[in-house]
């Protein structure tokens, strides 16, 4: 849901994080960095790649989704929602690499870096919060990728789908940010993995919750045609 301009933008971003990564491990001696906490073990430094692939992917995803909107008064609204959503996303990203590589130098500084890096995350997690919060509000428009995957929805099962999915999204990421910053930040840590499977499974219920509102339309259409 981004234009050409914001998607270039984003490109730029994720540009940077590239050189910066790829010019800090050049510099490295046995490929590993320390984490952001001072207590863990050495990290492998392609770590440093995740930052601009994840930035990649959403922006990627975004304007992929973008492309099958026709209607220029609807999509408008989810332009600058998408724009405003990927641009400090990717800022974001990059400020958070900046940390890891600014820790991997080793430097006496006066600040806790660690302290910085989970502020910047709980950042990031409010944004895509209020981002994902305000989807009902934006008007539904059938795209094409989305027609592909679980056929249409219709000006009812449409808004249906969008109210129901953000709000699944919104209650998992509350409980992930009541989570992470209630919990000592060692547990925090080895909950990713299993934040990552929830995940995971949230997508696959969303597709199987299209598919099963597609066939409810689809069978209304035909009982009223």
């Amino acid at each position: 849901m981004i234009d050409r301009k914001a998607f270039l933008g984003c490109a730029a971003l994720v540009g940077l994080m590239l050189v910066a990564a790829i010019g800090r491990m050049a510099t490295l001696d046995d490929w590993t960095i320390p984490p952001i906490r001072h207590d863990g073990a050495s990290l492998p430094a392609l770590v440093l790649l995740a930052f601009p692939a994840a930035s990649a992917l959403v922006a990627a995803a975004l304007y992929w989704n973008g492309l099958g909107m026709t209607e220029e008064a609807k999509a408008r609204p989810w332009h600058r929602w998408g724009t405003a959503l990927s641009i400090f996303y990717c800022t974001g990203m990059l400020l958070m690499q900046s940390l890891v590589i600014v820790r991997s130098l080793d430097l006496d500084l006066p600040f806790d870096l660690a302290a910085l890096a989970r502020a910047g995350g709980l950042c990031l997690a409010l944004v895509a919060l209020l981002a994902i919060n305000r989807l009902p509000k934006l008007p539904w428009v059938e795209r094409v990728f989305a027609l592909k995957v679980g056929g249409p929805l219709g000006p009812v099962y449409g808004p249906r789908y969008l109210r129901i999915q953000s709000r699944a999204v919104v209650v998992f990421m509350i409980v992930v940010i009541i989570w992470s910053v209630s919990v000592p930040p060692a547990v925090a840590e080895r909950s990713v993995v299993y934040i990552l499977l929830a995940c995971a499974l949230l997508v696959a219920w969303s597709i199987v919750l299209r598919f099963h509102l597609s066939r409810k339309w689809r069978l209304e259409q035909r009982d009223t045609g």
